[in-house]
Order: structure tokens, then C-alpha cells, then sequence
């Protein structure tokens, strides 16, 4: 009985923890600056970047297009 009152109180405690460092969290991102007007993607960008399973696809054509940038030599 007194293994259950524990684990209970444990768990009630990293609750209260992580809700707490979660508002931490929110208010410093509140806090950040946002990104510049070239940095952030047209309002035409509907969907960008892609969520699901299109995220891999779009994540892989990333790299594959940065690796053919690298492999010819314009890289300093």
C-alpha cells in the first residue's frame, strides 16, 4: 500500500514539473524574435513544410539536392 501512495505521489509531482517547465518553455519562445521577411516562406506556401509522410520525401530531397550542390565544388 505504501509502494502505490509513492508511486502516485511521484507521479502527481512530475506532473506539476513538467507543466510548469512547460510554461517556461512557452513563455521564452514567446519571447523570441521572429524571423526575417526573407527567411519566412511566401503566403502562397500553403502546407509548408509538409507534414506526414511527405516530410520524409521532403527531407531527403533536401539533402540529396545540398549533396549534389557539394559534390561540385562550390563549397569553400
Amino acid at each position: 500500500m505504501a509502494l502505490l501512495s509513492l508511486v502516485t505521489v511521484a507521479f502527481f509531482v512530475a506532473v506539476v514539473r513538467l507543466r510548469r517547465a512547460r510554461r517556461v518553455l512557452e513563455a521564452t519562445l514567446a519571447d523570441l524574435p521572429m524571423l526575417p521577411a526573407e527567411d519566412l516562406p511566401p503566403a502562397t506556401a500553403v502546407g509548408w513544410p509538409p507534414e506526414g509522410a511527405a516530410f520524409r520525401t521532403y527531407v531527403d530531397e533536401g539533402f540529396a539536392a545540398l549533396d549534389a550542390y557539394l559534390s561540385e565544388g562550390y563549397a569553400t
